[in-house]
């Protein structure tokens, strides 16, 4: 159930592929950790972030290359944004969202041929947090030096445990 559940988001997101596109992918968290307790009062950290993240064996072929904290009165519950190397895969256009007690995981440029690395993140992109659940990050397609820009777009619907990623590629205008 996990694998086809994974398999169907690799699979609607390489039919996003890197043109001018808006969608919404909702599915049931791909991959789900349980986390430690925070304290209250002791704020999120690097460390944080990083520990929840590989708290997991699965993550054990992943390379973290960017991160961001986050602080939202909107979406308190999201602590940070890790971008991510998947070394079995040899994709680097993936982000893990922790998201409370629930690491969630997406990819959102993945290799069109199988083993053939087609993208990796560009030589100054920085994973920044724009608010309501956004982060924007630029990839480069490498056959091509094309640079990407993306805003991946993360919501939680609470009532019915529904979590969504919205995936906007622009291709920049020259």
């Amino acid at each position: 159930m996990k694998t086809r559940v994974i398999l169907g988001i690799v699979l609607t997101l390489t039919l996003i592929g890197c043109s001018n596109t808006t969608k919404v992918a909702s599915e049931p968290p791909a991959t789900s950790t349980t986390l430690d307790q925070q304290e209250p009062d002791k704020p999120y950290t690097k460390d944080d972030a990083i520990a929840a993240f590989k708290k997991d064996k699965d993550y054990s072929n992943y390379e973290i290359t960017d991160y961001v904290l986050v602080e939202d009165d909107k979406l308190p519950l999201l602590k940070a944004v890790i971008s991510f190397h998947d070394h079995e895969a040899n994709t680097d256009s993936n982000l893990a969202f922790v998201y409370g007690d629930t690491i969630l995981r997406v990819g959102f440029a993945t290799n069109e041929v199988d083993g053939v690395k087609t993208y990796e993140i560009a030589d100054n992109s920085q994973l920044t947090y724009v608010g309501n659940g956004a982060v924007t990050t630029s990839i480069r397609k490498i056959e091509t030096n094309e640079v990407i820009d993306y805003k991946i777009t993360f919501s939680h619907d609470e009532s019915t445990s529904t979590t969504n990623f919205e995936v906007v590629a622009e291709k920049p205008t020259k």
